[in-house]
């Protein structure tokens, strides 16, 4: 289960490419062209495009509330070839402007950590209920995640507790959204774990930590502790150990059942 460490290069572009884990679960979908679907949280719209090159023809929604991450988005967007499939907009996940029934297929890779750190966890679940709202019957939702207790490696553990406890970017559990789904007349059909099996080194998360920080404070206008007392406490294991960000995802498929059917 060890990882290896990231070159420097490797590490300037790795959240671009995690690997091609993006790749190999839109290819994992059974995506049908013609689909339309929304994509929640949708960053620099990475996962929004590697779905509308499975599907080539059809709608891909991508929404998020950050500003410099939609303009990214937007960018990235141009320069494929399926651009015409794809829209970014600035909508906030928990309100959504779209009828009920609407979409075919609701997605959020990594999206619901940031969520929480603008929400909290109140947040994250007004954000899975609208996604359920907004798929039709027998649609189906499909999370990303990184819950604490599936990590396997120290390395792992060590980043996903930082970012919850430092950025308050936190990963619920995985039992958080099954029972949401229960409450909400949707079964969960597949979960499945991906991993990148890199981790960085411990000068590669000073860098991580410190724009991190930044970013949580500029954007996110979240109170974070100081680099030094995050080092302080920290910096030990991940010197130890490295820093396993993103390192492991969990992938949560589930479908939506008809009102009147029975889980």
């Amino acid at each position: 289960m060890n990882s290896d460490y990231l070159i420097d290069e490797e590490y300037r572009t790795y959240w671009f490419r995690l690997e091609g884990i993006r790749k190999v679960i839109s290819e994992s979908l059974a995506l049908t062209a013609g689909m339309k679907i929304l994509d929640i949280g949708t960053g620099w719209g990475l996962f929004a495009i590697e779905m509308a090159k499975q599907i080539k023809e059809g709608e891909i929604v991508g929404i998020d509330i950050v500003t410099e991450d939609i303009n990214k988005a937007r960018k990235l967007v141009k320069g494929t070839g399926v651009k015409d499939i794809i829209s970014i907009l600035k909508i906030d996940a928990a309100k959504l402007s779209f009828s009920d029934n609407c979409f075919d297929l609701a997605t959020s890779f990594l999206g619901m950590r940031d969520i929480h750190m603008t929400s909290g966890k109140m947040g994250v679940k007004k954000a899975v209920e609208e996604m359920i709202r907004i798929v039709k019957p027998n649609g189906k939702l499909v999370l990303c995640i990184t819950p604490l207790e599936e990590m396997e490696t120290e390395d792992q553990r060590m980043a996903v507790e930082i970012e919850g406890n430092v950025f308050g970017a936190r990963s619920l559990p995985k039992k958080f959204y099954i029972d949401l789904f229960g409450e909400k007349n949707v079964v969960l059909l597949e979960t499945r774990a991906y991993r990148t099996r890199k981790r960085l080194t411990a000068n590669q998360a000073k860098i991580e930590l410190k724009e991190g920080s930044e970013i949580a404070k500029r954007i996110y206008g979240r109170g974070v502790p100081k680099f030094k007392e995050v080092w302080d406490k920290y910096g030990k294991k991940i010197e130890n150990f490295g820093y396993g960000m993103y390192s492991k995802i969990i992938l949560l498929i589930a479908r939506k059942l008809n009102a009147n059917a029975q889980l």
